[in-house]
């Protein structure tokens, strides 16, 4: 008889072990949403100044769905956007007020996309499926995010790009 089986049968186990899973992340928006932003950043496209707006809707770390967009108070210029730390708090409350989530914050450039080293600075509030979305061009292209960058946040990994096919607008309807 084999007494390792035994041993092993009545040893201690541990309560628990920690699996580390590999998972895509996916950002979806609705074309509601994607109609919002173009509403938000309008005003600073046409004076050729960079345009912000966050979006609001649900995470869960993994899957992140922005169902619409808020336009904050800021100061602008052709080349930044700064937003007051009582005004982040009035856009929280709003959004939480109506059982949503601050869940993105998006931005245009002058010229192409990219995170800059004052865009990662400027991100105050960020969680765990997070995005950061910067648009080209003022987001000229709009609705199209042709040139835009999208870039989603881990803890632990900070911010990484994101991969285009992990990017989805739910249309108004289906069929």
């Amino acid at each position: 008889m084999n007494l390792n089986f035994v041993k092993d049968l009545f040893s201690p186990k541990p309560k628990y072990r920690r699996i580390e899973i590999e998972s895509s992340f996916e950002f979806l928006m609705t074309e509601d949403c994607v109609r919002a932003i173009g509403e938000c950043i309008e005003p600073e496209k046409e004076r050729g100044h960079e345009g912000v707006s966050y979006l609001f809707g649900r995470t869960d770390g993994f899957t992140t769905l922005a169902v619409g967009a808020i336009r904050p108070k800021s100061r602008t210029t052709n080349g930044s956007f700064s937003v007051s730390t009582v005004e982040m708090a009035r856009l929280v409350k709003e959004i939480r007020g109506n059982g949503l989530q601050l869940i993105s914050q998006l931005h245009s450039h002058p010229g192409r996309a990219y995170h800059s080293d004052g865009d990662i600075d400027g991100l105050k509030l960020v969680c765990n499926g997070y995005v950061s979305v910067v648009l080209p061009e003022y987001g000229i292209y709009l609705p199209s995010f042709e040139g835009a960058v999208f870039y989603f946040y881990r803890r632990g990994n900070g911010f990484k790009e994101l991969e285009p096919q992990n990017i989805k607008i739910i249309p108004k309807r289906l069929l």
